[in-house]
């Protein structure tokens, strides 16, 4: 199969083995090897550690995605982000392979239960999995990788970089809409993946409303937030929020709610939500209501440069060959 017939035949399934030949046949590599990490012709090296055209098909898949026909010209240009893309978490799993984690396996079996659970059944992980290109095999690979990168980052002070007092305090003192309505929510959020299928995606609408079911009969918010919701806050405790800091649909809803009332289940780009609206004031909220909030606004802010400067570092002491 050349490039003429992979750009032709149209944007189907059968996507993923022919963005593979291509990737494979677009480069002068060296001959077919499989490992661990990908099979296929190496497309680049790391300090040595090979890059496998295999591990860049996801990607490229992703970024064609809203293309019918894509033509040879985009797919190289997809081809080449999804390698730096690649080349980046090789240069911070490399880095990471100093640390000691004696619960890897518990870890990795974690990410794996998890998955399954947000997915409701065997059939759907397995159909997640073929979605996307992978076997139980390589999820536990990446699952492996993430765990180190993560602890890495971590470790490193980039995953929450520190914010200095000042800076909160700034940002906080200079928010134009500082003496605007606050409102104190709660919320449990269903993650719905971007190319979940209709029936993925009702079965986690269903999910939420069941929870919400529970809540009216008298379960406790916070402990069904720690058990079911995919946001990281504890007990789903958002602390005290604005408007226009959350997306235009949460604030309709937030907003519209009266002290302890319950919102149905609605959907964002994220997913499925459940609020709860804890308190509500008006004027300048107290810098202590807020700060937690702002801190992990403005760390969301800083996160990708923190890191993007740190993988530049690592980059510079690196020996990367592209092939």
């Amino acid at each position: 199969m050349n490039k003429k017939i992979c750009n032709t035949a149209g944007y189907h399934l059968w996507l993923l083995p022919c963005l593979a030949i291509t990737l494979s046949a677009c480069s002068n590599s060296k001959p077919m090897v499989t490992s661990a990490e990908g099979t296929g012709k190496i497309v680049a090296e790391v300090n040595a550690k090979p890059i496998f055209a295999s591990q860049l098909v996801q990607q490229v898949t992703d970024k064609l995605r809203k293309h019918k026909n894509p033509p040879a010209e985009l797919i190289e240009i997809a081809r080449k982000a999804a390698l730096d893309s690649v080349i980046k978490e090789e240069l911070l799993y490399q880095a990471s392979q100093t640390l000691l984690i004696p619960d890897i396996d518990e870890k990795i079996e974690e990410k794996f239960q998890d998955l399954k659970t947000r997915l409701g059944s065997e059939e759907r992980f397995l159909a997640y999995l073929k979605r996307h290109n992978q076997t139980v095999e390589t999820f536990r690979v990446s699952a492996k990788r993430n765990v180190f990168i993560g602890q890495y980052l971590a470790g490193k002070g980039l995953a929450e970089p520190h914010i200095p007092e000042e800076d909160i305090k700034s940002f906080y003192k200079n928010r134009p809409f500082n003496k605007a309505e606050s409102i104190r929510v709660s919320q449990i959020l269903l993650t719905v993946a971007k190319d979940a299928k209709p029936a993925e995606k009702e079965e986690i609408r269903r999910k939420a409303e069941e929870i919400r079911r529970r809540i009216i009969e008298g379960a406790d918010f916070a402990e069904l937030a720690k058990e079911h919701s995919d946001s990281k806050e504890p007990g789903g405790d958002l602390g005290y929020v604005r408007r226009n800091f959350m997306p235009p649909e949460f604030d309709k809803v937030m907003f519209s709610l009266k002290e302890n009332d319950l919102s149905n289940v609605f959907e964002t780009k994220l997913g499925y939500h459940i609020v709860k609206l804890v308190d509500k004031r008006s004027g300048q909220a107290p810098y202590e209501d807020l700060r937690g909030f702002f801190m992990k606004y403005l760390q969301q802010q800083r996160r990708p440069q923190m890191i993007a400067a740190h993988i530049e570092e690592l980059r510079s002491k690196a020996t990367i060959e592209r092939k």
